[in-house]
């Protein structure tokens, strides 16, 4: 962020005067800052002092006026307004904003500073524009929904202004802020519905990352699910279409990763047509032993959707992967898959393997799988008070669930982790609030989003 603000040749050599002067010395953090501020002529003391010695980092909230944009920071946290005495700092934050000039290119101001609680700036609001350009600060942006909805339209343009960092940074905001009740869930939404000619992995990474959690957290509503996974395929399939199910050599690693990542989540979103090629690559390697239909990259995905969407005959071909595997990437995607089963006695079978089987190292591998699986949270929840003093519910979402772990925990030592079940029973809360507060917005938006 100071790089950008300052510019890079001259943030670079005034760290080179810093090792200079301090070459056999001892150092304090303001040696560096005093080694910039010579190469720049700027006060980098007093700008980059809050960010080092204060908890936290700001939002900026924009708002439109006449003549350009009204900018107000406060501190960010993730469940949402900060209280007064939380509210404190005031950081000198470099807005680095990215707009369209009079000739129609690109126009970057690196000198923009927001340096009091609220300041106003000159700028072209009616043509595009946005904050933290490149996504390189310390810090979240809070636009209207009107004005997000202007910049996922700009962004989708193949001659965008804003680049891949500005797209990537887009849709972590906007979820981020959703999540935390300073925006609605539906832009961050109306964001990525924009997106969806987006070409780069990294993008697609952000969003799946998003969507699958929403379904984690409304994991207990299905027809929230349902409209979340229908949303996820009308994404996601036609990426599997384009890319297919083969890696070849001349592949980048991007589009391999994207392939894969299009895959998983495709088939997290119940799309039949990719189970059924998923389900027949493992049928070949569970009649032949021949496993050169299963690529590396989907080795996990195949084996959670056979188990998931099979029977007895792939789960037990699962568990003997895991006795006999071909290699370590195979026994941790049969772990995974074990937790994958919907059955109800199967899932039993799995907590009996893990109390009775599985290596210490390897319990976390069947935590996870079972942990992605809602239909098997309850019971992983059950078997952890049942067999652990210690006990992690990082899915719940309900006041009734944190009210059985605080009653869970009220007579046992919990100070070897005493800050982790705060977290827990914080993660729990958040996402109790988000449910109450988004629900309604989430059904309004799927209500009025056109149909494919």
């Amino acid at each position: 962020m100071l790089s950008n603000y300052v510019g890079e040749d001259l943030f670079l050599k005034g760290v080179s005067l810093y090792l200079k002067k301090k070459l056999y010395a001892n150092s304090v953090t303001n040696d560096l800052w005093e080694g910039i501020g010579t190469a720049t002529g700027k006060d980098i003391i007093g700008l980059m002092d809050n960010w080092i010695s204060k908890i936290g980092f700001p939002v900026l909230t924009v708002t439109e006026t006449s003549t350009g944009i009204k900018v107000r920071q406060d501190r960010f946290l993730e469940t949402g307004h900060a209280e007064s005495k939380e509210n404190e700092t005031i950081w000198n934050v470099p807005l680095s904003i990215i707009s369209v000039g009079k000739d129609g290119k690109a126009v970057h101001d690196k000198q923009a500073l927001l340096g009091e609680r609220e300041q106003t700036f000159e700028l072209d609001t009616s043509k595009p524009f946005k904050l933290n350009a490149g996504t390189v600060g310390v810090y979240r942006v809070l636009y209207t929904p009107e004005r997000l909805s202007k910049i996922a339209e700009e962004a989708a343009k193949d001659d965008s202004i804003f680049s891949l960092n500005d797209r990537i940074g887009l849709v972590h905001d906007s979820m981020a802020l959703s999540k935390a009740g300073l925006a609605k869930l539906s832009s961050a939404l109306t964001l990525v519905d924009g997106l969806k000619n987006e070409k780069e992995y990294l993008v697609w990474s952000g969003i799946s990352e998003s969507l699958a959690g929403l379904v984690s957290i409304w994991w207990e509503h299905p027809k929230i699910v349902d409209q979340l996974d229908a949303f996820r395929r009308d994404l996601f399939v036609p990426l599997v279409n384009k890319l297919g199910y083969e890696y070849l050599a001349s592949d980048s690693t991007d589009t391999s990763l994207l392939r894969t990542c299009a895959i998983t989540q495709a088939a997290g979103a119940r799309d039949e047509g990719v189970i059924k090629e998923l389900q027949s690559r493992f049928a070949h390697y569970m009649k032949t032993g021949d496993d050169s239909q299963i690529p590396a990259d989907l080795q996990r995905v195949i084996f959670a959707v056979a188990v998931r969407h099979g029977g007895r005959a792939e789960y037990d071909a699962a568990v003997q992967v895991h006795d006999k595997p071909k290699t370590p990437t195979a026994r941790i995607a049969a772990m995974q898959a074990m937790g994958a089963t919907e059955d109800p006695e199967l899932l039993k079978e799995t907590c009996k393997f893990i109390s009775t089987k599985a290596r210490d190292q390897d319990v976390v591998y069947f935590f996870r799988g079972l942990g992605i699986n809602t239909k098997a949270r309850r019971q992983l929840a059950q078997y952890f008070k049942e067999e652990y003093d210690t006990l992690s519910m990082g899915y719940f979402s309900t006041d009734k669930d944190r009210e059985e772990v605080v009653e869970f925990f009220k007579d046992k030592d919990t100070s070897k982790y005493d800050q982790g079940l705060a977290q827990v029973l914080d993660g729990i809360r958040a996402r109790v609030a988000y449910i109450e507060r988004s629900t309604a917005d989430l059904e309004a938006w799927f209500e009025s989003r056109p149909k494919l």
